[in-house]
């Protein structure tokens, strides 16, 4: 049985002082890796473990992307999620150069892993074996919601969408008014603020909402639903702009 408390981007029991920080990257693979990426992943899940039990991360997630995602316009394969406490611990962990990270990967894996395996997956990660594209947003944690009683598990289904701020009543919006119409609708959801971006990254952006929805929540009778709900959200809406969505589902994860 997985931790009571979902735990899926960060660790609730930091406090309401913690500034979480996450930093998601949208891959696409080379052709003829797919059947092999997912192992590749499951030996640095080994080495993420490690970092997280050293404090120098607090989660890792892997999401395999629905390729029908918005429209059949998905723009990634897999997003990879990796997890800070705070914005100083994920700088820490982006200063290790490359050697202090190859010694670091032959740490974890010593006494646990063939050392000729340790060899494959760090040549293969020095060739760019699987990554066709790869595009990555930092993002500063703004507000989450959780539901006492979830578990994560392999194939449960989150949505990822990509937001564009349109006027200062946005945040307020989602915080105050979104996020408390989630609460029994979903097990997680999680507001960021796109703080930077690769190079390539998609610039109109500057939030990203990750939620998982609680499937066996009631469905909302459009005739019950309030004058105020009604113009709350009409103008809501009008606070942002949806640039795309993704469908994934969780096929790894360390924390």
């Amino acid at each position: 049985m997985k931790k009571l408390l979902f735990y899926c981007f960060t660790l609730l029991s930091l406090g309401l002082n913690a500034q979480v920080y996450t930093q998601i990257e949208e891959i696409t693979l080379n052709e003829g890796t797919q059947a092999d990426y997912e192992a590749f992943e499951e030996f640095w899940g080994g080495v993420k473990a490690q970092a997280i039990k050293d404090n120098l991360q607090t989660g890792w997630f892997i999401w395999k992307v629905d390729p029908e995602s918005n429209n059949n316009n998905a723009w990634a394969e897999y997003l990879i999620v990796n997890v800070f406490e705070s914005k100083e611990q994920m700088e820490a962990l982006n200063a290790k150069d490359a050697d202090w990270m190859m010694d670091y990967v032959t740490k974890a894996h010593k006494g646990k892993t063939k050392r000729k395996i340790i060899k494959k997956y760090i040549a293969e990660t020095m060739d760019n074996k699987y990554r066709q594209t790869s595009r990555t947003y930092t993002n500063k944690r703004l507000s989450d919601l959780t539901m006492d009683g979830a578990t994560a598990s392999k194939g449960m289904v989150g949505y990822y969408l990509g937001l564009e701020k349109l006027n200062e009543d946005y945040i307020p919006f989602e915080i105050n008014y979104f996020r408390n119409a989630h609460k029994g609708r979903k097990w997680w959801w999680e507001l960021n603020e796109i703080v930077a971006r690769s190079e390539n990254a998609y610039a109109p952006v500057t939030h990203n909402i990750f939620e998982i929805p609680n499937e066996g929540a009631p469905e909302i009778n459009p005739n019950n639903i309030s004058f105020t709900d009604k113009m709350m959200n009409k103008y809501g809406q009008t606070t942002r702009k949806l640039h795309g969505w993704l469908k994934a589902e969780l096929v790894n994860w360390r924390m």
